[in-house]
């Protein structure tokens, strides 16, 4: 959890999170593994909440655009979160997987400096009525979720867990929300 202490620190913070998120590693394939692309989301002003002492405290605002079947996220600049990698937007897709389950899709090209083999990065999402929970797990959190070992993975380096099936993929990105607490939420705004 974050302290509402850490929240009011910001840039600061953001900075220090995306680094520690990139020196733990992403998820990661060379492929496109994922295809069936669906646009869930309503297009507009949205909240980035984090959860806090129990409660949803807002760390960030933006904008969510779809174009050709793929989001944008455009970031407020009078607040800043982990979400805005790339002053532009950060350009993701949504797959659904079942259950309200979502795989998030980066490629490299949405990101300003990737840092791993893979052309395309992974996260997870889960719709819960109008928001969506997500994180975009370390390799070493996803592995940990499942016990440490997931055959299916093709490559654990310094950086990354490269997959090469989407079978896998989904399998372990599932696993992964079902056992752990998401604590980020994409929120329509209410102003």
């Amino acid at each position: 959890m974050i302290s509402p202490g850490n929240l009011r620190k910001g840039s600061i913070f953001s900075a220090l999170l995306i680094l520690l998120a990139m020196l733990s590693g992403c998820i990661t394939s060379r492929e496109v593994l994922l295809n069936g692309v669906t646009t869930p989301a309503r297009v507009g002003k949205y909240e980035v909440q984090y959860l806090v002492d129990g409660k949803w405290t807002k760390f960030g605002a933006g904008s969510l655009v779809l174009r050709n079947r793929k989001y944008t996220w455009v970031e407020d600049r009078e607040a800043s979160s982990l979400f805005n990698w790339n002053p532009e937007g950060l350009g993701f897709a949504l797959v659904a997987i079942g259950n309200n389950y979502f795989i998030i899709v980066v490629t490299a090209a949405d990101l300003g400096n990737p840092m791993w083999a893979g052309k395309y990065m992974y996260g997870i999402a889960r719709r819960a009525g109008d928001a969506f929970l997500y994180d975009f797990p370390s390799c070493f959190d996803l592995l940990a979720s499942q016990g440490i070992s997931d055959p299916q993975v093709e490559k654990i380096g310094a950086h990354e867990c490269l997959y090469s099936s989407k079978a896998s993929l989904a399998s372990a990105l599932t696993l992964y929300a079902k056992r752990t607490a998401l604590w980020k939420r994409l929120v329509p705004s209410i102003h």
